[in-house]
């Protein structure tokens, strides 16, 4: 009997365990099939994105970017451009028939031109004859003019104030020369904002050779930045107020703008909204870019933040790596520490996984992390950006004025075979200005659209009330300051922008190519920004440049060179030294030896002849400041070395706040605010011995 109980009981646990691993098999095959689905949706998912998002690269973009007789740029040259005066005078009278009743208007008794009479105005409103009598009769203005109007607009919500047209958003200015600005925008920004971008990228389509096009599945890098719209200070008529650069996140009218970029770049605005540290958003950007194997264009919009996101790459490789092979920015320190959101990463998570499985999911992600890697360790290799992306066509930053110091350092990223591209529209706020006229150049075509034009004379623009010229009157090899009447209400408004008219257009081959009709190329001015006004050092009108004292450096650069001092220039910036007899100029200079900090020898050579060198060159290059020097009326240089990175903790220690964007951060090459001088005086090198 026992035997037959135990035999019994066997049997039952062997078809306990039967049972149980059955149940664990059909349990995990319900898994692999729930997993199974899982992947094969998420697979579908990202092939209809993939799909959506080729489709409006190919029917939405490329159509009117590739070049062709009739793409974006051709038919805005034929259009506008090829009238440019014609065209900007016309402007001039729309802008005066809508806002002409306007507070400040009424208050300045600006009036209309009589060729564009507005049908409000009364029999006694004869308005002006002409351009030039309204150059005439119109004085010129600078903002401060305009500041009780735009507080009115701000804290009353006054409607019909500077103008007539509906205002969308108060632009922060950078700050680059002095307090920060609030600028009205109104709604015929975004109307060209939404237009004029494809006419400048067409331009860059029309200058490289056909077989540089990219193919639809190829993806744009731009660094992009924004945050949620109840973020925004508002007015007290609800009107956003942020930089410029962040209007797409404050306005509802970017809607549309909003969807097509979050198909079209690789990382979708909602998510960067959601990010308010810059450099976390930064290196998340960076890993879904560097996620991607196909990037063709790599843009950040100034010098400054491009070499941010190259040293980010060079700093963080590793992390950028272990996030990439797990699809998990867990492994981001910057994440860790700034992210405390787990909704928020792991939707991170799931984007960056979604990115891979394009490519062929965890498989693609180790290849693509161990390819990162292995290039990354080559860095002092030139040409790390078509490494990392070999299919990249062109890379693109502002290169011009300001940001020429740092063109070298991006060329080196770059490589010999990408091409740098000055930045591709010539952007205020106050109005998109310009359009790219080369890519091998830092000339742009003025837009006659969307401002009117006038040009004071560099050597006038110390006049309160100088005359001015017209877009057809500038002549080749000439400086101007510029003057814009624009729909947000500005009048005859003194930019501050100092250009240099390069020459006009033609049929070089360092232009954009034309359309072959018409055949006959009117003399359209080319124009390239040269500097700021007031980020020059001006004691007794030597009015010395910035790019005089970058001249200077690169002079006393070459002559160090020859003594085997090699050395290369990371950044500068000024300022005046008053509280001296005489007074004298003050330059703070950070220099670096093939990318590193300068070694003890290198920095007690320098020591002895920086200060002399760069005064001799300076004389050489400004002749005014020679001649104050010879008189006794300004006293020797001061060149102050300054401790590695001093530069960049400027940038994020002083520079960025809640209405500067990082990504707009110009350099700031005169200092007019003391704090900002003692934060350098701080900085020096102060140990040589």
């Amino acid at each position: 009997m026992g035997a037959i109980i135990s035999k019994t009981k066997n049997i039952l646990l062997e078809q306990n365990r039967n049972n149980i691993w059955y149940a664990v098999l059909l349990g995990s095959g319900a898994l692999i099939i729930i997993s199974a689905s899982m992947a094969r949706i998420s697979y579908i998912k990202c092939t209809l994105k993939r799909f959506i998002r080729m489709q409006i690269q190919k029917r939405l973009i490329a159509s009117r970017i590739r070049a062709s007789d009739n793409d974006a740029f051709a038919a805005y040259y034929r259009n506008f451009i090829y009238h440019s005066q014609k065209i900007n005078n016309e402007l001039l009278g729309k802008i005066l028939q809508k806002n002409h009743n306007c507070a400040f208007f009424a208050d300045r008794s600006i009036s209309f031109l009589s060729s564009h009479r507005p049908l409000s105005a009364s029999t006694e409103q004869i308005g002006y004859a002409s351009i030039d009598e309204f150059r005439e009769k119109v004085p010129l203005t600078t903002f401060d003019e305009y500041r009780s109007y735009i507080d009115r607009m701000m804290s009353g919500g006054e409607k019909n104030v500077l103008t007539s047209a509906r205002l969308i958003y108060f632009a922060t200015s950078s700050g680059t020369t002095g307090n920060i600005k609030l600028i009205p925008v109104v709604e015929t920004y975004f109307e060209n904002i939404s237009k004029l971008p494809l006419v400048a990228f067409a331009a860059i389509w029309r200058s490289l050779s056909p077989t540089f096009f990219p193919s639809p599945e190829q993806r744009a890098f731009h660094l992009q930045g924004g945050k949620r719209a109840e973020l925004f200070q508002k007015s007290q008529d609800d009107i956003p107020i942020g930089p410029l650069t962040q209007i797409t996140s404050a306005i509802s009218l970017f809607s549309r703008m909003r969807n097509l970029s979050s198909i079209l770049y690789i990382t979708p605005l909602s998510l960067i909204e959601q990010i308010p540290n810059f450099d976390t958003s930064t290196f998340i950007q960076l890993t879904f870019a560097l996620a991607v194997p196909d990037v063709s264009i790599y843009t950040i919009l100034f010098a400054p933040g491009f070499i941010h996101t190259l040293k980010m790459i060079e700093n963080q490789y590793e992390e950028i790596c272990h996030c990439i092979s797990s699809a998990n920015f867990n492994h981001s320190t910057l994440v860790r520490n700034n992210i405390s959101d787990t909704k928020l990463i792991a939707i991170l998570n799931r984007t960056l996984d979604e990115i891979a499985i394009e490519y062929g999911g965890w498989p693609y992600r180790l290849q693509r992390s161990a390819y990162i890697r292995t290039q990354c360790q080559q860095l002092d290799l030139p040409g790390i950006l078509p490494r990392l992306w070999p299919n990249l066509k062109f890379v693109s930053t502002a290169t011009g004025g300001s940001f020429s110091i740092y063109k070298q350092r991006i060329q080196h990223y770059c490589g010999e075979n990408i091409p740098l591209i000055n930045l591709p529209l010539y952007v205020a706020s106050e109005g998109l200005l310009g359009t790219l006229a080369s890519i091998h150049t830092d000339e742009y075509f003025l837009f006659p659209t969307s401002v009117f034009f006038e040009f004071i004379r560099e050597e006038d623009s110390h006049q309160t009330q100088p005359k001015t010229l017209l877009l057809s009157e500038l002549e080749p090899g000439n400086r101007y300051e510029l003057v814009c009447t624009s729909e947000a209400g500005f009048v005859r408004y003194r930019m501050g922008d100092i250009i240099t008219c390069t020459r006009f257009l033609s049929r070089a081959n360092d232009i954009v190519p034309l359309p072959l009709d018409p055949v006959e190329v009117p003399p359209i001015p080319l124009v390239s920004i040269t500097y700021r006004l007031g980020s020059i050092l001006d004691v007794y009108g030597e009015k010395t440049s910035e790019q005089h004292i970058m001249n200077a450096l690169n002079r006393a650069m070459d002559r160090w060179r020859e003594r085997k001092i090699s050395i290369d220039l990371r950044d500068f910036t000024s300022c005046p030294k008053l509280d001296e007899f005489p007074s004298r100029y003050v330059i703070f200079l950070e220099f670096m030896d093939e990318g590193n900090e300068l070694d003890h020898q290198k920095l007690l050579q320098l020591q002895d002849v920086v200060d002399t060198d760069v005064e001799r060159e300076l004389c050489e290059v400004n002749p005014l400041y020679k001649d104050y020097r010879n008189s006794n009326r300004l006293g020797p240089i001061i060149c102050i070395l300054v401790e590695s990175g001093t530069f960049a903790a400027f940038l994020h220690d002083k520079l960025i706040n809640d209405r500067v964007s990082p990504v707009q951060i110009k350099p700031h090459r005169m200092l007019a605010n003391e704090q900002h001088i003692q934060f350098f005086y701080d900085n020096q090198i102060s140990n040589f011995n």
